[in-house]
């Protein structure tokens, strides 16, 4: 058999239970095109990124490596200052290496230093494209204090919307390549992330009454969590605005549904797909309002938990759902185990239908610099008293979620700011109560921590994380929200 073609569709800010396959959170939500691809592939219910933030989630999953040997802990590491420690081969180099035409169309969101893809088209991936800083009235923004982006909004009828730009790219790319050598093809959108404005079309298809808004169950979580809704702003919300954020992020996913719809019918078309290895996933969820939380950067499930679906006609089980514990970085051992291609020694991770599923997996968010932010692009988020916000580690097991502050302003943390929380899934599948404090899991506290601490204990540390300039990352700054009058959101 000619080696497979590979086409990833990877989504931002894409949480695993906002599909109808992966049993949706509170409300019914319309994704018939993803559940379909699940019908024909296989699903990964534990799947867990490596960074619940955009640019250490993105490079774990290109490296194959955690942010701990690769040296990019948050969204700093796309700054051109950022003083990367090392260079990795990525498994799309590799690819291209062993005759594999490799492009990504759609949101990179790597630093200068990171060229993985020898054709890279970026139209239709910018946060900048709607027009939010002209006059922002027409897409009834709903903009929280802490996120300069909007969580809810629609984008008005009769407007040409931006993001198509990633699927007619895709659908043009496809066409020229049918026939030729093997293809990687990453499409890649920015969808659901902010600025969450579903064309109008969409945004119809869901009622704010019937989401939950503010209703949800109050969980006892880690100081970590709660000092990030504080600076998010989530809970100044009204109960109405978040039902309605709640519903656009769904009817936005809706429309990535519809978008990934579109390419997987042109690679039928072009009878492609028996020879096509497809996969979806995302670099991470998002926080819809649980505990005043939105946005990412927490390992709480609807942030750190992503979707991965794998499909392959006649080679991998069809139908198929898996609840071993996997994570982002399997990425890359899987593509090249299916297609026939040796793995760099240094790849993480395992290949998911060969290898067996490990004892744990492992997650990092944050610098831990002096001075650091919460969020990098917003520039700002303290810890409290003013200290720097910390870099924060988390372990998973099949039972058991430990994550705790491993380093801050520069050292590791003294034990009193470790602020460890522990989760029992078995009995909490939400992960809301926190066991660290309970004498009955003294030993698995114990054990847990002491794997984070040698982890943190080993990781690359840059020379220094630069000060913040807007002209760092325009891209990925948020965007200003113009209403008209003249103000600001």
């Amino acid at each position: 058999m000619a080696q497979p073609n590979i086409l990833w569709i990877m989504a931002d800010e894409l949480r695993a239970d906002a599909l109808a396959c992966y049993g949706g959170a509170w409300s019914r939500v319309w994704t018939p095109n993803i559940d379909a691809l699940a019908a024909r592939g296989v699903l990964f219910e534990n799947n867990f990124c490596n960074a619940p933030v955009c640019v250490p989630s993105r490079i774990s999953m290109l490296t194959a490596t955690p942010p701990e040997q690769n040296g990019v802990y948050s969204n700093e590491g796309s700054w051109p200052s950022y003083p990367l420690p090392l260079r990795l081969e990525t498994f799309p180099e590799l690819f291209a290496r062993h005759g594999y035409r490799v492009a990504s169309i759609g949101k990179s969101h790597h630093g200068p230093y990171y060229k993985p893809w020898p054709e890279d088209i970026h139209d239709g991936s910018s946060m900048h494209a709607f027009g939010l800083d002209v006059d922002a009235t027409p897409f009834e923004p709903i903009v929280p204090r802490g996120i300069p982006s909007p969580v809810g909004g629609v984008f008005p009828e009769g407007r040409s919307f931006p993001p198509e730009a990633v699927t007619a790219n895709a659908l043009r790319w496809l066409d020229q390549a049918s026939g030729q050598e093997p293809f990687l093809l990453r499409v890649s959108y920015l969808q659901p992330h902010t600025p969450v404005l579903p064309p109008a079309r969409y945004r119809a298809l869901y009622r704010a009454r019937d989401w939950p808004g503010h209703d949800l169950p109050r969980g006892y979580g880690s100081a970590y969590e709660e000092a990030f809704a504080e600076i998010v702003g989530g809970r100044e919300l009204s109960h109405a605005q978040m039902q309605q954020a709640q519903a656009d992020y769904h009817a936005l996913v809706t429309w990535l549904d519809a978008q990934v719809g579109m390419v997987l019918g042109k690679l039928r078309l072009l009878g492609l797909e028996e020879n096509t290895i497809v996969v979806l996933n995302s670099d991470h969820g998002a926080s819809l309002g649980e505990n005043g939380l939105l946005s990412k950067v927490v390992f709480a499930p609807q942030s750190h938990r992503t979707p991965v679906i794998f499909s392959w006609p006649g080679q991998l089980p069809a139908g198929t759902r898996r609840s071993d514990l996997s994570q982002n970085m399997d990425l890359a051992r899987t593509l090249c185990a299916l297609a026939g291609i040796a793995p760099a020694s240094r790849f993480g991770g395992r290949s998911l239908f060969e290898d067996p599923p490990p004892q744990a997996i492992y997650a990092t968010i944050g610098s831990g610099a002096p001075g650091a932010k919460a969020s990098v692009a917003a520039n700002r988020g303290t810890w409290r008293n003013g200290k720097g916000w910390p870099r924060r580690s988390c372990v998973r097991t099949a039972q058991f979620r430990l994550d705790m502050n491993v380093r801050q302003d520069g050292a590791p943390v003294a034990i009193g700011e470790e602020d460890i929380f522990l989760a029992d899934m078995t009995a909490d599948p939400r992960e809301q109560v926190n066991l660290a404090a309970d004498l009955a899991y003294g030993v698995t506290v114990s054990e847990l921590r002491t794997k984070l601490l040698l982890r943190a204990a080993e990781a690359i540390e840059p020379d220094y994380v630069p000060a913040f300039s807007a002209e760092e990352s325009p891209e990925f700054l948020p965007p200003r929200i113009a209403l008209s009058g003249g103000g600001q959101a």
